[in-house]
């Protein structure tokens, strides 16, 4: 970094300041890198004059200097800046900031009503004394499961626009949800069946209403189907792009992986700061697979065998 070499510049319309001139009037040396991004006033530094020794200070527009030339301080800001520098560039020229929270926003929202409709629901069909209508219903959700989002994604983006709910948040959050409830349903279902019948039949005899038992009983002994599908929907939703690119078309409702795609054009690819977008993206749902892994696996088996 400290051989990295800078042009003095002057100042013009495309130079961008990062300080207020009213509120800090003095004179500044202004350097842009002859490596990274040169003459796109990307990588643009202003330093202070005065505090440059005064051979630095006295160079002139077009001239070079070195960054190990400049004193400690403005070299371990640069340095730092240079090696943050598509990250940086990626969520400032990017909007990754929005886009992350937007895919956060989806990601624990849909997963929330897919477990709590995926449990209510597979506990009704696995429980309730109706196995014929329990039977019908079950196929029908079996059948969803077949249905990706990829293969109805123009029906959907004509239902939702006729309801008024493309461009917004809600209808993203529906969509996940409908399309995650299948798994949902089948592993809780299946595992619920594994459950003895005595705990639900004391919890009648102790009047127990349908939620209370949901609540008290239901819901604390499936916490390994909760883990399972919370995980796998929370991962595939933080990666999902299909959906977002068609039917959000404002930066309010994009998601992280259109954020990392939108560096992307027909005329040129900005590869760097989609790298490090794509770092962004990946490193959450790497560290939640790795954290919960374990868990995953167990809950997975366990709704699988159970009954």
């Amino acid at each position: 970094m400290t051989d990295d070499e800078y042009v003095v510049i002057t100042k013009s319309l495309n130079v961008i300041l990062n300080y207020d001139p009213i509120a800090d009037p003095r004179e500044r040396l202004i350097i842009e890198s002859t490596t990274i991004a040169p003459t796109r006033r990307l990588m643009v530094h202003f330093l202070v004059k005065e505090e440059l020794p005064p051979e630095l200070a006295r160079l002139q527009p077009g001239e070079r200097l070195k960054v190990s030339q400049l004193p400690p301080a403005m070299r371990r800001k640069i340095s730092w800046s240079t090696i943050w520098f598509n990250y940086t560039s990626s969520f400032t020229r990017g909007g990754l900031a929005k886009k992350f929270i937007n895919s956060v926003v989806y990601a624990t929202v849909a997963t929330f009503f897919i477990v709590l409709f995926g449990l209510m629901i597979g506990f009704a069909i696995s429980k309730m004394a109706f196995p014929r209508l329990s039977a019908i219903i079950a196929g029908l959700i079996g059948l969803g499961y077949l249905i990706s989002i990829n293969s109805v994604i123009i029906p959907l983006f004509l239902l939702l626009t006729s309801i008024g709910l493309t461009d917004t948040h809600l209808g993203v959050i529906l969509v996940y949800t409908s399309f995650g409830l299948p798994m949902s349903v089948m592993l809780s279902g299946q595992f619920m069946r594994g459950l003895p019948d005595s705990l639900i039949e004391s919890a009648y005899m102790d009047g127990a209403s349908i939620f209370r038992m949901f609540i008290s009983i239901i819901v604390p002994m499936t916490t390994p189907v909760i883990v399972t599908v919370s995980i796998m929907n929370i991962l595939g939703i933080w990666n999902e792009f299909l959906l977002v690119l068609v039917i959000a078309s404002s930066e309010f409702t994009k998601s992280l992986p259109v954020g990392v795609f939108s560096f992307s054009s027909l005329q040129s690819t900005q590869l760097g700061w989609q790298l490090a977008a794509l770092v962004i993206a990946v490193l959450p749902a790497m560290l939640v697979y790795f954290m919960f892994s374990r868990r995953l696996m167990k809950g997975v088996v366990g709704g699988a065998i159970k009954g």
